[in-house]
C-alpha cells in the first residue's frame, strides 16, 4: 500500500492515485490551501529533482511504496531556488568559455563530455524558469530590460545549442568555439545576473 508523507508526516489520501501526476495535483491543491508550495519529492527515498516534468508526472505509482514531499512558503522557496541556481550557472558559463578555448585549440579529448554537462545545467535552468513563472508566478520580465522576455532569453540558449550541434556534426570546431564563447557564455551570464538581481530584491 502506498504511503504518502508531507514534511515527514503521514498524509492519508482517500483514493490511491494511479499516477504521480494525479497525486501531485492533489498535494498541490492541499498545499495551496495552506498558502504553501510543494517544493521537493522523493520516491522510495530517492530524490526526483524533475518531479514536475511530464515524463515524471506520467509515472505510475503501482511500483512505488512511499512518496515523500516537502512544502515551503513561496517566498522562502523562491529565494532558496535562486541562491542554489546562481553558483552552478556561473560555473556553467565558465565551462562554456573553457570549452570554447579547447575546441579552438582542437583539444577535443574531453570536450564532448563537457558539452553534455553543460547541456544538463541548461536543462536545470529551463526547469527553474518554469517553476518561477509557473507555480511561483514570478514575472521575470519585470527584472529584464524593457521589451525582453524570459522566453526570448531561453530561445537564445536553445539556438546556441542547436548551432553547436550542427557545427559538431560537420566537425567545424572553430564554429563550435565561436558559439560557445560569443553566444552561449554571454547568454548564461545574463541569466546569472538576472537571478542574482531577483534574489537581491526579495
Amino acid at each position: 500500500m502506498l504511503q504518502i508523507f508531507v514534511n515527514d508526516r503521514p498524509c492519508p489520501i482517500e483514493a490511491t492515485p494511479q499516477t504521480w501526476g494525479d497525486l501531485l495535483a492533489n498535494l498541490d491543491d492541499r498545499a495551496a490551501g495552506e498558502g504553501l508550495l510543494l517544493t521537493s519529492a522523493r520516491f522510495d527515498g530517492v530524490d526526483e529533482p524533475s518531479f514536475r516534468e511530464p515524463e515524471v508526472t506520467a509515472r505510475r505509482l503501482s511500483d512505488v511504496g512511499r512518496v515523500d514531499v516537502e512544502t515551503a512558503t513561496p517566498g522562502a522557496f523562491l529565494r532558496r531556488c535562486l541562491l542554489e541556481s546562481i553558483e552552478p550557472l556561473s560555473r556553467a558559463a565558465d565551462l562554456a568559455a573553457r570549452l570554447g578555448e579547447q575546441y579552438r585549440g582542437r583539444e577535443l579529448a574531453n570536450c564532448h563530455d563537457g558539452l553534455t554537462a553543460l547541456a544538463g545545467e541548461l536543462r536545470g535552468l529551463t526547469s527553474l524558469v518554469g517553476m518561477l513563472e509557473g507555480p511561483l508566478q514570478l514575472d521575470l520580465s519585470a527584472f529584464m530590460p524593457q521589451g525582453t522576455t524570459s522566453a526570448q532569453q531561453m530561445e537564445e540558449l536553445g539556438a546556441a545549442l542547436d548551432a553547436i550541434v550542427m557545427a559538431q556534426e560537420s566537425e567545424d570546431w572553430l564554429t563550435v568555439a565561436d558559439v560557445l564563447e560569443y553566444d552561449l557564455e554571454p547568454a548564461i551570464r545574463r541569466w546569472v545576473e538576472l537571478l542574482t538581481l531577483v534574489a537581491d530584491r526579495l
